[in-house]
């Protein structure tokens, strides 16, 4: 830490340069959020949408809200498992620490960018005593989890006999490309021992082989199997979440097409070029309802209420942030300096 912060002494205007660049990005992802809004505004009656909130069913939207506060506790667990498959976990490191760490990344990913999140989940990991290049790995592998696991239950989704599989006649394209990214995934797992020798010796692709060679660790370790059953659990109450927001407007939305929508919702949330996913969703809600004749304002008030409820659900993390001790771990070195 000492020699980074030394380091950002001694090069103020890089540092400069790189928060602009940080702000430059926000920026854009707010263009994009409020064009993606301002397309949306073009095509609904607002007045239509107004209308339809007094309708909406409460008892079910909090069921929504529920099921998003469990998906916490479960993410935090997940995370743990991964911490302790890499050797990395300090006493320090309890699972309701783990758990409150992740309740404030998953607060701050809703009101902020989601890397942002990530960080936050990172720096509040090494305060409790892990290392920047642990913290920072086992949190880039849980988002990884988190979205391998989204693709390849969307592979099996689109399989399934279901109205909205067709995807607007893109349906063959989507399975194509998430067959050969599930493919992809699975040999660069199963080759990863082999492959890391030859990046590790290129000095631009160590912490890439470094990473390979933890995420083969932990994901075909002892760990692996609860790691990735807690993963298709949380995507699974987001189903959930998904089914209860169309029952609070009186949807007939079966669980296999709640798949469908939570496979293109959340895998345009992961995409980052919005804030939070948000105006890029609601494109995509509004243009996949369509087709099977679901009014655009029934589908925005829907993509709305699910980011909602996602966003209700994290508001624990705000009371952890500011209720929870996370005492910095005490390091000898800098105990006596």
């Amino acid at each position: 830490m000492s020699t980074s912060v030394a380091r950002d002494l001694e090069m103020p205007r890089p540092s400069r340069g790189r928060g602009a660049k940080k702000v430059a990005i926000l920026g854009a992802k707010l263009l994009v959020t409020g064009a993606c809004f301002w397309y949306v505004s073009r095509q609904i009656d607002l007045n239509q949408v107004l209308s339809a909130i007094p309708l909406l069913d409460f008892r079910w939207a909090a069921l929504a809200t529920l099921v998003a506060i469990l998906e916490i506790p479960l993410s935090g667990l997940r995370w743990y498992n991964i911490v302790d498959a890499l050797g990395a976990r300090d006493k320090q490191m309890t699972r309701v620490a783990m758990i409150a760490a992740t309740a404030v990344g998953m607060f701050f990913a809703q009101v902020l960018p989601s890397v942002a999140g990530e960080g936050v989940r990172a720096w509040l990991l090494v305060r409790l005593g892990s290392e920047w290049r642990n913290a920072v790995t086992s949190a880039v592998i849980d988002r990884g989890v988190g979205v391998g696991l989204l693709i390849a239950i969307g592979f099996v989704v689109l399989l399934l006999p279901s109205g909205l599989t067709a995807l607007g006649g893109y349906r063959d394209v989507v399975l194509l490309v998430y067959g050969t990214l599930i493919l992809a995934g699975a040999l660069g797992l199963l080759l990863a021992p082999k492959i890391v020798p030859p990046l590790a010796r290129w000095r631009y692709s160590r912490w890439f082989a470094t990473l390979a060679a933890d995420v083969h660790r932990v994901l075909l370790g002892s760990k692996g199997p609860v790691i990735l059953s807690m993963g298709c659990l949380i995507h699974a109450l987001t189903i959930v979440i998904v089914w209860s927001v169309g029952r609070a407007q009186g949807l007939p939305l079966p669980l296999p097409d709640a798949a469908v929508l939570f496979t293109i919702m959340i895998g345009v949330v992961i995409v980052p070029i919005s804030i939070g996913g948000w105006g890029l969703r609601e494109l995509a809600v509004i243009s996949l309802l369509a087709s099977y004749g679901v009014a655009p304002e029934i589908a925005l008030l829907f993509s709305v209420c699910f980011g909602l409820a996602l966003a209700a659900g994290s508001l624990p993390g705000a009371l952890v942030w500011l209720l929870y001790p996370f005492v910095p771990a005490q390091r000898p070195a800098e105990h006596r300096a």
